[in-house]
C-alpha cells in the first residue's frame, strides 16, 4: 500500500509541473509559435517538465531507484531558490516551498532508501572535460538573466506566469546545466540519468534559440549551435559511460 501510495502521489505532483500550476507541457507547447517569447517558453517548459515534472514520474515509475530523480529535483529546487535571491523574484519563493513540500512527502512515502553513492564518486574525464568546458558560458548566461529579470525585462513583455519572471527560471535553468552535467561526470550512478536530463534540456533550448535566435533571451546563431553541440556530446557520454557495476552495487544495497 505504501509503494503504491507514493506511485499515486509523485503522479499527482508531477502534474502540477506539467500542467498546473508549473505550466511546463503548456509552455513547450507555444515555443514555435512567433506570437510568444519562445526561448524563454522553452526554457521555463524544459525546467518544470524535465527537471521537476519529469523526476516526480521517474519516482513513480522506479521508486527503488529513486537517488537520480532526488538529486535532480534538489537542484531544481536549489537554482530556484538561487534565482529568487539573484534575480529579486520573491514570487518564485512559492514554486521553492511547493517543490520543498513535494519532496519532502515522497521521501517520507519511499519503501527504502537507496544509496545516493553506491561506489561512491569516480570520473568520466571525457564528460567532465564537457561540462567544465561548458560551465564559464552557462554561468555568464545565468548572470546575464539574473539582471534582466532585475530589471523586469519579462514584466515588461508580459511573460509573467504566477507573478513569476520567464527570466528567472531561465537563469535557474543555466545554473542547474552546470551542476547536473558537472555531477554527471563524477557521480557514476547518476551519470545517464543527470547527463541526459542535462542534455535534454540544453539541445531543445539550443534548438528553439537557433530558430528564433532575435526573441528575448535568445542565445545567437552561434551559441545556439554550440549548445546543441554541446548538448548532443553530454547526452551520448552520459549514455555510455554509466558503468554497469554502479547498478549491480546500488542492487546489492538494497538487499
Amino acid at each position: 500500500m505504501r509503494l503504491l501510495a507514493l506511485r499515486v502521489v509523485a503522479a499527482l505532483f508531477a502534474l502540477t509541473w506539467l500542467v498546473f500550476p508549473g505550466f511546463g507541457l503548456i509552455d513547450l507547447s507555444v515555443t514555435w509559435d512567433p506570437d510568444w517569447p519562445v526561448v524563454l517558453e522553452a526554457g521555463w517548459g524544459v525546467f518544470m517538465t524535465v527537471l521537476v515534472g519529469g523526476q516526480f514520474l521517474a519516482l513513480a515509475v522506479r521508486p527503488h531507484r529513486a537517488a537520480p530523480a532526488l538529486v535532480t529535483l534538489t537542484i531544481a529546487l536549489a537554482t530556484l531558490l538561487v534565482a529568487s535571491g539573484a534575480g529579486g523574484e520573491p514570487w518564485l519563493f512559492v514554486y521553492v516551498a511547493v517543490l520543498l513540500v513535494e519532496g519532502a512527502a515522497v521521501v517520507g512515502l519511499l519503501p527504502r532508501r537507496e544509496p545516493v553513492c553506491p561506489m561512491g564518486l569516480a570520473p568520466s574525464w571525457p564528460l567532465l572535460a564537457l561540462a567544465a568546458a561548458g560551465a564559464v558560458p552557462w554561468l555568464v548566461n545565468a548572470l546575464r538573466m539574473f539582471e534582466d529579470d532585475r530589471q523586469q525585462l519579462g514584466v515588461l513583455i508580459g511573460d509573467v506566469t504566477n507573478g513569476v519572471d520567464h527570466y528567472s527560471v531561465q537563469g535557474a535553468l543555466a545554473l542547474a546545466l552546470v551542476a547536473l552535467s558537472l555531477l554527471a561526470a563524477t557521480w557514476p550512478r547518476g551519470r545517464r540519468h543527470l547527463g541526459v536530463s542535462a542534455a535534454l534540456c540544453a539541445a531543445y533550448l539550443g534548438l528553439v534559440s537557433y530558430a528564433s535566435p532575435d526573441t528575448p533571451a535568445g542565445l545567437g546563431p552561434v551559441w545556439s549551435v554550440l549548445c546543441l553541440a554541446w548538448a548532443l556530446a553530454v547526452g551520448l557520454l552520459a549514455a555510455v559511460g554509466s558503468p554497469r557495476r554502479a547498478f549491480l552495487r546500488g542492487d546489492r544495497a538494497l538487499r
